[in-house]
């Protein structure tokens, strides 16, 4: 494929996925960036930067952040997860094409504090930002964020580093998108643009490729204090000095709100000079001209459908909103509720029925159920965002609705979306559309060809996964897979759907000169909703053949989890490893992960339980070279030792893994205590304590009491944005496999 067939290519993927835009840089507009910040720091082969986006829906502005920011309400609701879905997929794709390729997350990881040669605070791992001016999508504006012609500063963007080299699109040259009006600093609530408020030097200055580039240096503590530390910011103006110990003395005095994010004052009464409307009867900040289309109420219905049915919904109601008039009083004071309700008129609600999970008698539905949940919810996120910009782009008004409103569980009730052994999940768009109401509509059939194993690898929801394994249950001699078929009987095959994690994102991970595991960790999580997106529409066609079907990712409730993006958990590689090979994943490594000739050791995977009887599927197991222990040896606590021990899947089954000592990997991959892991590279204060004799829950909460301030008292989330690699698997001759 050509350079310029490559960048078409590449254009129109992320089109097709759901990006309103797309741009491209060559790394050389990234001269003089402070040097951990560079592309080459990141993936020293780089050769260009890719940055797409997203427009935030108008009403979602409008009507949020108000009375502060501290109530942000709908802002940006779907737009994290479908950002992250397009970035990874596109980034899998360039790697399948033979591009080393590092992807960034959305919402990135922070150095909060100053770190090496990074000559300022509050700095980014990996600034989308100034990707997005590199790539041409748009400009600075005053207050330091970013502008686009057609959407103004109301865009989410996400940008991600490859070695291909492609067509770049020329930097911005149009009318200035800043024309210095400062409504960001009339409005920003800390009056943080006040010039004896600014760091030294007052502006922040720099050029890319003759471009130049000036806006206020701000402190950003005075953002941090109420954006990330969640404090009332009616408190903050007063305060001239604020640094992180000032964040430290508000904790102790000011309330904090936790509304579930943060809507910043000055983004909100910002526009471009040409899209600005001001029309202060319906908004006190300024509006963006649009258009309306003359597209019909059922050309726009089939439209919606289509989104919903494609992120996985089951049904579709539609209902005025005048119906959830008793909902009024969930909305917080200070929203503008009796002018929201006379504005918009109609409640497009979907949703999403998953096996019903029982929490408290079932150890393994117990631990699977919030990955499972955090998938659809994610899913149905994507489908809310892309509604809610169909229809802001058809010149409509259109907010997607969120959780504290009630509205979607109480529209779910009046649809009568109620099953036995089904829970439902909902997303929700509030819209002035007058649609004829719609009591329930089905999305789906669910009656994919599904008759043997080859049909399986076949099916349309399973696409994105590289890996479709089958095994049997009969036979299986290991402990744990004993116990799981005790509690799930019926279970006669089990089914691993897989995705490799970048090969060159594994070897970078922390190694690099940018010293971050971001990529890593943005991997391992995405590809986990992959998978598990997947095996809840396989349960779906199979419960629709007749069959019983249980989607799981985790198989060893037991084991300790380990630590991701924004304190989430993940499952143990090591401990799931027998499970996986059980499914015909491969063999186990040494380290006691699933290894095949495909993917190594380096992915993540789901599993399906069901009484359907498929024939075996099997991956080529990938075996350890003879006296290799660069697992054990790259181990930052020593928890793999040299002994090996014989686990048996099956009676004609076995393998030789390494023991493991417990305490010592729960210590760097799930409380995240070893810099050498990862957990020193964003700048936290480890605190100086020695490995314990053994961890109890009251060990445990002493330890991690005592982590970096930052993430104990501002983000109140001892595990926040810590990053952990694998180190096991990193080292692994396998992980290279392809």
């Amino acid at each position: 494929m050509t350079k310029q067939e490559l960048t078409k290519a590449i254009k129109e993927m992320a089109l097709n996925l759901g990006a309103d835009m797309v741009g491209i840089a060559p790394v050389s507009r990234y001269e003089g960036a402070p040097h951990m910040l560079k592309p080459q720091a990141h993936l020293p082969e780089a050769k260009s930067v890719i940055c797409l986006g997203i427009h935030h829906p108008d009403a979602s502005v409008d009507w949020c952040g108000e009375p502060n920011p501290n109530y942000p309400a709908a802002f940006q609701i779907g737009m994290i997860p479908k950002l992250d879905a397009v970035c990874y997929r596109i980034s899998r794709y360039l790697e399948k094409e033979g591009y080393a390729t590092i992807p960034q997350p959305c919402t990135t990881y922070w150095r909060h504090r100053y770190y090496k040669d990074i000559p300022f605070e509050h700095a980014a791992s990996w600034s989308h930002m100034s990707a997005f001016v590199a790539c041409g999508l748009g400009e600075y504006g005053y207050h330091g964020m970013v502008l686009s012609p057609k959407y103004g500063p109301r865009v989410r963007i996400i940008s991600f580093i490859t070695s291909a080299e492609l067509e770049s699109d020329p930097l911005y040259d149009g009318p200035p998108l800043c024309d210095g009006c400062k409504a960001c600093a009339r409005h920003c609530i800390g009056r943080n643009y006040s010039q004896e408020r600014l760091n030294e030097p007052n502006f922040i200055e720099y050029t890319i490729e003759g471009k130049k580039i000036r806006y206020p240096n701000i402190n950003r503590w005075r953002c941090f204090y109420g954006e990330q530390a969640h404090l009332d910011t009616k408190y903050l103006a007063p305060i001239d000095k604020m640094d992180e110990e000032g964040i430290y003395k508000a904790i102790d005095t000011v309330p904090t709100v936790d509304n579930h994010g943060y809507m910043c004052a000055s983004f909100k009464h910002c526009m471009t000079p040409k899209q600005r409307s001001l029309e202060r009867d319906y908004a006190p900040n300024p509006r963006r001209k649009k258009e309306k289309s003359e597209a019909s109420l059922d050309e726009m219905l089939k439209k919606i459908k289509e989104i919903a049915a494609d992120a996985g919904a089951d049904c579709i109601s539609i209902q005025p909103l005048s119906a959830f008039e008793e909902n009024k009083k969930n909305f917080h004071q200070g929203f503008r509720t009796e002018q929201f309700f006379n504005k918009f008129k109609t409640v497009i609600l979907y949703g999403r029925f998953i096996h019903a999970f029982d929490h408290e008698n079932d150890p393994w539905q117990q631990r699977n159920w919030r990955h499972l949940r955090r998938s659809v919810i994610d899913r149905l996120g994507c489908a809310t965002i892309d509604i809610t910009r169909y229809l802001d782009d058809l010149g409509h008004e259109a907010i997607q609705d969120w959780y504290l409103t009630g509205i979607a569980r109480q529209g779910a009730k009046n649809a009568h979306w109620e099953k036995e052994g089904k829970h439902i999940h909902l997303g929700a768009v509030i819209t002035d559309v007058p649609f004829e109401p719609i009591f329930s509509q089905a999305l789906q059939t669910w009656d994919e060809n599904l008759s043997d194993s080859n049909s399986l690898k076949k099916l349309e929801c399973l696409k994105e996964m590289d890996l479709v394994t089958v095994g049997k249950t009969d036979g299986i001699s290991y402990p744990g897979m004993k116990k799981v078929l005790e509690a799930y009987p019926f279970a006669k095959s089990i089914i691993a759907l897989s995705q490799g994690i970048p090969q060159r994102v594994t070897e970078l991970a922390c190694n690099q000169e940018a010293e971050c595991g971001a990529a890593y960790a943005f991997s391992h999580y995405e590809s986990i909703k992959e998978c598990f997106w997947a095996a809840s529409d396989l349960c779906n066609i199979l419960e629709k053949k007749g069959y019983k079907a249980v989607p799981l990712g985790d198989l060893a409730p037991e084991s300790e989890m380990t630590i991701n993006k924004f304190g989430r958990h993940m499952p143990d590689l090591r401990a799931n490893g027998p499970y996986a090979v059980a499914a015909g994943l491969g063999a186990l490594a040494k380290n006691g992960m699933a290894a095949n000739e495909k993917l190594g050791v380096s992915m993540r995977y789901a599993f399906i339980l069901t009484d359907a009887s498929f024939s075996p599927i099997s991956a080529e197991k990938a075996l350890c070279p003879e006296n290799c222990s660069l697992c054990a040896k790259a181990c930052p606590t020593k928890a793999l030792k040299a002994d090996l021990q014989k686990v048996e899947i099956r009676e004609n089954e076995s393998y030789e893994v390494m023991a493991c000592d417990p305490l010592r990997c729960t210590w760097a991959r799930s409380l995240a205590m070893s810099g050498k892991a990862g957990s020193d590279q964003l700048g936290w204060k480890l605190p100086d304590i020695e490995l314990p004799k053994e961890l109890t829950p009251e060990t445990i909460e002493e330890i991690i009491s005592q982590k970096d301030k930052i993430q104990t008292l501002a983000y109140r989330n001892p595990f926040f944005i810590d990053i952990i690699v694998e180190r096991c698997l990193q080292a692994c001759p396998l992980a290279k496999k392809k």
